[in-house]
């Protein structure tokens, strides 16, 4: 994938799909190799490569947004509510849509502060049962 930070014509690598076994469904480093190839792509990938990769990145913030949701209950203080401006960034992005470079690079932005807080959330708290329910 360095190749294509100093080629205008290089296309990229498809990042390699999430194993089988894994019950996680976020496959971290397939999300890594996605936004890196667009953060350290300096605008001279191919518009096909732009498009695969936006949909890639587009994939997996679908795939974050609720796993980071479900999270922020359980998170305080300041990595909450950054949890919670990532959210909103992320959902904002999503609504935007895809339709030039810079839409992919603000995905691949997002995918990665995404990740970060899906992989560090801080210390969590313990989930309260619901109301009625039992334990």
């Amino acid at each position: 994938m360095a190749d294509a930070a100093s080629s205008a014509t290089a296309t990229v690598r498809a990042p390699r799909s999430a194993g089988a076994g894994n019950n996680d469904p976020v496959d971290s480093e397939t999300i890594r190799q996605s936004y890196e190839a667009v953060l350290s792509a300096s605008w001279r990938l191919a518009s096909e490569d732009w498009e695969r990769l936006g949909g890639l990145l587009r994939g997996h913030v679908q795939l974050l947004v609720p796993e980071l949701s479900r999270a922020v209950r359980r998170m305080s203080g300041e990595q909450r509510r950054t949890a919670r401006h990532v959210l909103a960034g992320s959902r904002h992005v999503l609504a935007q849509g895809i339709s030039a470079p810079h839409d992919v690079w603000d995905l691949a932005i997002q995918c990665r502060a995404l990740l970060t807080l899906h992989e560090h959330p801080g210390p969590l708290r313990v989930a309260r049962p619901v109301a009625g329910g039992q334990s």
